[in-house]
């Protein structure tokens, strides 16, 4: 989820790279993961998120939508989809009695950078500290690209800044119709080429993204 927002309000006003140092750690939790509650509806999904779930999980959208693990809500006229935290406990649906994230092999790239957060500049990624959302803040500095521990990072920024202006786009799109029956077909074929075709998991993420990212814009 997007926020606009004054950086100096939320972070301590320093854009990162992934191979900058930053205070983080969550050696002081304890096992309370404080991150994993009452987030609501801000954790929400990009495609390879998506294609870890499903891949790596065997969590298809229709299985996380149909067991309410995930809910769709609209984002500036496009609907995304985003993990459901529970109305009764605030809880992420994927968090174990003991304090564990069940999936946290495959946990989504905003629960992996968490308290960072991302911010893009025209086509250049940054990231930035926010100083107000964890409860435990602990000293020791980590390497950003080490606390992500995602393969070939260069390769996820460089989708995230696609991502980022495709969204955007399209939201931009959407919002500018006047007609429903374009807003329908856009957010229709958009959900359906991005999340609910299931992903190879023999085949390069980024591969099949480029595919569904031309489809789409062919299509719409």
């Amino acid at each position: 989820m997007e926020h606009n927002v004054d950086l100096n309000e939320i972070s301590d006003g320093k854009l990162y790279t992934k191979n900058d140092l930053v205070k983080l750690g969550c050696d002081s939790c304890n096992g309370k993961s404080s991150c994993c509650r009452f987030a609501e509806d801000t954790i929400t999904l990009d495609p390879y998120d998506m294609y870890q779930l499903s891949t790596g999980e065997g969590l298809s959208f229709e299985l996380l939508y149909g067991r309410a693990l995930i809910a769709l809500s609209p984002v500036k006229g496009l609907l995304l989809p985003h993990l459901n935290f529970s109305e009764e406990t605030g809880s992420c649906p994927f968090l174990e009695a003991n304090g564990l994230c069940r999936i946290h092999g495959n946990r989504p790239g905003l629960c992996r950078l968490f308290p960072l957060a991302r911010y893009f500049e025209k086509d250049q990624l940054h990231y930035i500290l926010q100083i107000h959302e964890c409860p435990n803040p602990v000293t020791p500095k980590v390497k950003i690209k080490n606390w992500l521990g995602i393969p070939n990072l260069e390769q996820y920024e460089a989708f995230l800044i696609q991502w980022h202006e495709l969204v955007a786009a399209t939201q931009q799109k959407v919002t500018a119709a006047t007609d429903n029956q374009t807003i329908h077909t856009v957010t229709t074929v958009f959900l359906k080429l991005f999340y609910l075709t299931p992903y190879g998991k023999e085949e390069c993420f980024y591969t099949q993204f480029t595919q569904r990212k031309e489809a789409f814009l062919s299509q719409s």
